[in-house]
């Protein structure tokens, strides 16, 4: 089988991973794509300006504005009149001169130079470009008051607009000093992404240490409860949901040692109630082959002795083999309508020489002719397991209360017995196999599977059960009342 990773190499390789993608997407923004999204930024700065500024185009503070977009955009600005004499002209280095320029270098700075016509035309300090050419092309093919372009050597977009005094506004914005930037960007990159790698490969395996840690000591505690320690040290305080794996595996742990010591006080209490009959078995037969068997009266009733006891002993074997049965699902039911009033009374009858010989009275308030739709040997099983356990618990006056009545469509069944009633201790366990409460008054064979099997099978008929303790303890199963039943296996109740 091949072998898979640890849980640590797996985060610490998506880690990895995620931190490649990253970079991976930034070196695409930062190099590949920068040009394409300047140039889409670039393009939609230069129409806002134009826009901005022929909106402007008649205000006192036109020229003001021009400068100051000029410089804060980058922009190339030239307004012209319809014959292309430049009436004002603005660009990023403009304010570099300064307003208050002193007048011996007024000549030299072409932004003050008034007194000249400048043009393409006459040569002058700052000429219009070629692209204004294109721009009144432009204008006059679209037969619009704007227009725009991409150069042909993509070094600038162009932008234009007829003011609505007539003069033009052209406007260029430079798209080719990007590749410098991209140039500082990659190398700066390289150093960055090298650093990074390193420091996120240090990064992802510091933190794919910190979750494995509590992991794996679950996975020991885990390993400690298989072997049969089911109080290890559990980690928590990392994470709610390792808190909670923690928990449920503490829970689970409990519940192993809760069924084990089940388990194992079942087996101490079925050998020792199995030894006696076994013992009892064989002395008895060891009595009637040396001394009885000449002794007819005392061979029968040593026989009548072996037999009972072996009776008991197949009792118990088959009760336990009937909650294996049930727990895997290998006994049918048989459902059908039945005379639940007649099946309880035939049951009360089965203890009736039992009660004769020990003292026991069964007291009954049965109603007669309730019917329900079940499995007829099943319930009896029920029945008679509620009530041998009534008999093991009542107290010295040897009675018990068996009652059988109709209410609201639903056939209660009820056993009271008048003992000291279950404990708290015990009461959370109660049908649980192999347990058996500590203060029966009955020592007979008693398995611990009589209210299990009595569980299983009220299960099986979606039937409501459970124990009222408040007062005497009393067992109880409602089944609805077949007259008014249109049974359905899917209704299902639970105690």
């Amino acid at each position: 089988m091949k072998k898979r990773k640890s849980f640590g190499v797996k985060l610490w390789l998506w880690f990895v991973l995620f931190s490649a993608v990253i970079f991976l997407v930034l070196w695409l923004l930062q190099t590949v794509f920068l040009q394409s999204f300047y140039n889409d930024m670039a393009i939609r700065g230069a129409e806002k300006a134009a826009e901005k500024m022929a909106e402007h185009s008649s205000s006192a503070d036109f020229y003001d504005m021009i400068d100051e977009t000029a410089a804060e955009n980058s922009l190339l600005v030239f307004v012209t009149d319809a014959g292309g004499t430049i009436l004002y002209s603005a660009d990023e280095y403009k304010r570099l001169y300064g307003e208050d320029e002193p007048d011996e270098h007024r000549n030299e700075n072409p932004y003050f130079a008034a007194d000249k016509v400048l043009n393409w035309e006459k040569g002058a300090l700052r000429n219009l470009p070629y692209s204004y050419e294109s721009l009144i092309a432009k204008l006059r093919e679209s037969g619009s008051d704007s227009a725009g372009f991409v150069t042909e050597d993509n070094m600038a977009y162009v932008t234009g607009k007829i003011l609505d005094s007539g003069n033009i506004l052209y406007i260029s914005m430079p798209l080719g000093t990007v590749g410098g930037t991209v140039r500082i960007l990659r190398l700066q990159l390289v150093w960055v992404s090298v650093l990074s790698l390193i420091l996120g490969f240090v990064l992802a395996w510091a933190i794919s240490r910190r979750f494995e840690k509590p992991i794996e000591k679950i996975a020991d505690s885990a390993r400690e409860i298989a072997g049969g320690n089911f109080h290890p040290e559990l980690p928590t305080g990392f994470c709610a949901e390792l808190d909670e794996l923690a928990d449920t595996l503490g829970e689970t742990a409990l519940s192993l040692e809760k069924a084990q010591n089940a388990q194992r006080e079942f087996l101490a209490n079925v050998s020792h109630d199995l030894r006696t009959p076994l013992t009892m078995i064989k002395g008895y037969a060891e009595m009637v082959r040396e001394i009885s068997w000449s002794d007819t009266k005392k061979r029968e009733k040593d026989l009548d002795v072996i037999t009972r006891e072996a009776d008991r002993l197949t009792a118990l074997v088959n009760e336990i083999l009937d909650f294996s049965a049930m727990q895997s699902n290998r006994e049918p039911q048989e459902y059908g309508v039945i005379d639940l009033s007649r099946a309880i009374r035939e049951v009360i009858g089965q203890f009736s020489p039992f009660c004769e010989q020990n003292g026991f009275v069964i007291e009954t308030e049965i109603t007669d002719g309730i019917t329900v739709s079940a499995d007829e040997v099943q319930i009896k099983r029920v029945v008679y397991n509620f009530i041998d356990n009534a008999v093991n618990h009542t107290d010295e006056s040897k009675k018990i209360k068996v009652s059988l009545t109709a209410a609201d469509g639903f056939a209660r069944f009820e056993v009271t017995d008048y003992g000291k009633g279950i404990t708290d201790e015990d009461l959370p366990y109660i049908w649980d196999r192999y347990y058996t409460a500590r203060n029966r008054k009955n020592k007979a064979v008693v398995s611990g599977l009589g209210l299990s099997i009595a569980k299983e099978i009220l299960t099986a008929h979606r039937a409501k059960f459970g124990v009222d303790n408040r007062n005497n303890c009393t067992f109880w199963f409602e089944l609805p009342i077949a007259s008014d039943l249109l049974f359905d296996k899917k209704d299902c109740f639970f105690p």
